[in-house]
């Protein structure tokens, strides 16, 4: 229906350069680039200085991976509007994928000045801070704190659970993640899903994917078929996702995600389990004191890591005895 209101709005006025751009927004976001490529260069070709369209015809080409065009566009957006933020925060994205971290980190810190508020130049900080080489890891663990501290106080925190107190009941595990998908999170978190003891542990998932593929639809089947809970939270504000979980009685909540694309960190800070735990997503601390466990090991974290932990638990990675190994009888 959008596109139709806007082609009519096109139709009317063909010179309406604001209809054009959000056609190509539209287009973007149904990952048909050519054509939103086709409907930013028209409303450019109708109002040149469109900061809008510069910056989102750079965000194409980026993804396009035409990084000379890309910076070219975003660079033109900017010195049309020299206080647009997210012009910033996506030349930030730009360098970053060319492998500029530290011209990322900058462009990111020059949008956080413009706009102290924005989650996206924040968090895209914090991922890239993680790979610039001489960055100590002091530096690192305070900036994540710091941001951490920040973020919590935009949402209310959650200090009391109704979870049932009775010790033989099973244990309410939730996951929230938006890479249930082919994703490299989903390689580690499939095993989990599978041999979770459905019996004693109550399984309920928040898929937050954004566009679902086969991978997506065979989790959901195994974890409904083993009497799990599946719920699908794309496109849910963040503090009605903590809601969910607060109905759902979770006893820990387990986030997959930390500072990359997509992640719900903010549910996370409205505490709404009494324990919550973050794993595999994010080769670092979150920042957030909602935020009480992260699992690794010496795969992911050497044992020599400088990394800081406040506490520090360490279990072998094999949990069971085995039995001793002999011949199979011929």
């Amino acid at each position: 229906k959008a596109i139709v209101f806007y082609e009519l709005a096109l139709h009317f006025n063909p010179r309406c350069a604001e209809a054009c751009n959000n056609l190509g927004v539209i287009y973007k976001d149904r990952d048909n680039l050519d054509k939103a490529v086709e409907c930013y260069q028209m409303a450019l070709s109708i109002k040149p200085n469109f900061s809008q369209s510069l910056n989102n015809l750079g965000v194409v080409y980026t993804v396009q991976g035409k990084m000379d065009a890309a910076a070219s566009m975003i660079e033109k957006a900017i010195l049309a509007n020299p206080t647009y933020a997210e012009a910033y925060n996506n030349l930030g994205v730009l360098y970053r994928d060319a492998g500029s971290i530290t011209l990322s980190v900058q462009a990111y810190e020059r949008c956080l000045q413009i706009d102290p508020d924005s989650r996206n130049a924040g968090q895209n900080r914090l991922l890239a801070l993680n790979y610039i080489d001489e960055g100590s890891d002091d530096k690192l663990y305070d900036a994540h704190r710091e941001w951490g501290k920040r973020f919590m106080k935009l949402y209310a925190q959650y200090t009391s659970w109704d979870n049932p107190k009775v010790a033989d009941r099973p244990l309410v595990i939730g996951y929230v993640s938006p890479d249930f998908f082919t994703h490299s999170v989903s390689y580690f978190v499939e095993a989990p899903l599978t041999h979770h003891d459905y019996t004693n542990c109550k399984v309920v998932v928040y898929s937050g994917v954004v566009k679902a593929d086969a991978k997506t639809l065979r989790f959901k089947d195994k974890v409904l078929k083993k009497g799990g809970v599946w719920r699908d939270i794309y496109g849910i504000d963040e503090k009605k996702v903590a809601t969910l979980v607060r109905e759902d009685k979770v006893d820990i909540l387990v986030e997959l995600t930390g500072h990359t694309a997509n992640n719900k960190l903010g549910t996370m800070a409205c505490c709404p389990a009494p324990i919550q735990v973050t794993w595999i997503g994010y080769p670092n601390t979150t920042g957030l004191p909602a935020i009480d466990y992260r699992i690794t090991d010496s795969l992911a974290d050497s044992p020599n890591t400088n990394q800081k932990y406040a506490r520090c638990f360490s279990c072998s990675y094999y949990v069971m005895q085995f039995l001793p190994m002999r011949l199979e009888p011929s």
